[in-house]
């Protein structure tokens, strides 16, 4: 039908009336037009609803909701879209004019269960590439979502596919619900990866995987074990996802100048990572955050 959406763009929001304007008018500055947005406003208590209102279109839909977390607020979302495709957007961050018309274009060619494309990070106005920055355009499965997640949760999905996982609604899990949901989805599937920049993720100081290192580490221990439980990983898969996790926490854990705890996270992680990335990692550990910033200061 003429008036169906091709994309349905999911935003869920939790007080984040600072930020999200600028996000829906990135939408709006889209070259590609047929989409509806669904803001699935997740409980937030600033004035995220009139600041949503102010921004006029028909295609603009409202959802309230009581809060319940991204993972739930994205599903509740998912299960409201119209469009043959869904894409989840972040409420801080923005897609470049050209984003819906690139995996459009990609759509028609491979007409994929999963596509993406690239993005950078906006800290305080200086843009930055991300790692997926280096990454060839092609497929990827599940060997490489086992080394991370890359996408963070920039991923097109198509909505009528029967094998589609949802996210993980339990909070326990929250912000790291994304790597998780790659994960199990992508045990029959792969994603397209576009080799275009369209999207920039504003990296502000209240970005989930900024906000509290000892909350983030805490739950990506829990999700090892979800992942572990949850994914057929061979072997050599479940060697690397563990190094990749407990190299994480101690990454995070060193963010927060916890040192001992780094270590212990970093000895853990040794094993399962290549030597000199081990070796990196138990260096950094072992002389601490302050000592490092001070040979950067040196060294200026």
């Amino acid at each position: 039908m003429a008036n169906t959406p091709f994309f349905s763009i999911v935003v869920p929001t939790y007080n984040r009336a600072s930020f999200i304007e600028a996000t829906l008018r990135s939408v709006l500055s889209q070259e590609f037009t047929q989409w509806e947005v669904l803001v699935v406003d997740d409980g937030s208590t600033d004035n995220t609803r009139q600041v949503v209102a102010a921004v006029v279109d028909s295609r603009i839909q409202y959802l309230p909701k009581t809060n319940g977390e991204r993972g739930t607020a994205r599903n509740y979302g998912l299960a409201r879209a119209q469009g043959e495709y869904v894409i989840f957007l972040d409420s801080d961050d923005l897609f470049h004019p050209a984003h819906l018309a690139t995996l459009h274009a990609k759509i028609q060619e491979l007409k994929p269960n999963f596509i993406a494309t690239k993005y950078d990070f906006d800290r305080d106005g200086v843009r930055a590439d991300s790692d997926m920055a280096s990454l060839a355009e092609g497929w990827y499965g599940l060997d490489f979502f086992v080394r991370g997640n890359a996408l963070a949760c920039n991923i097109c999905v198509r909505r009528e596919n029967p094998g589609l996982k949802p996210f993980e609604e339990d909070r326990r899990y929250a912000a790291v619900e994304d790597w998780m949901f790659m994960l199990e989805n992508m045990q029959q599937d792969r994603v397209y990866i576009v080799d275009a920049v369209t999207l920039t993720m504003n990296d502000h100081d209240t970005r989930s995987m900024r906000s509290d290192n000892t909350a983030l580490v805490r739950k990506l221990q829990l999700a090892l074990d979800w992942m572990l439980a949850r994914v057929k990983l061979t072997p050599p898969q479940q060697q690397v996802l563990t190094g990749r996790v407990y190299y994480l926490c101690a990454i995070h854990a060193y963010a927060d100048k916890h040192r001992s705890q780094a270590l212990q996270f970093a000895r853990r992680a040794a094993p399962h990572l290549p030597g000199k990335q081990a070796a990196v990692l138990l260096v950094r550990c072992l002389i601490g955050l302050q000592v490092v910033e001070w040979i950067k200061k040196i060294r200026a």
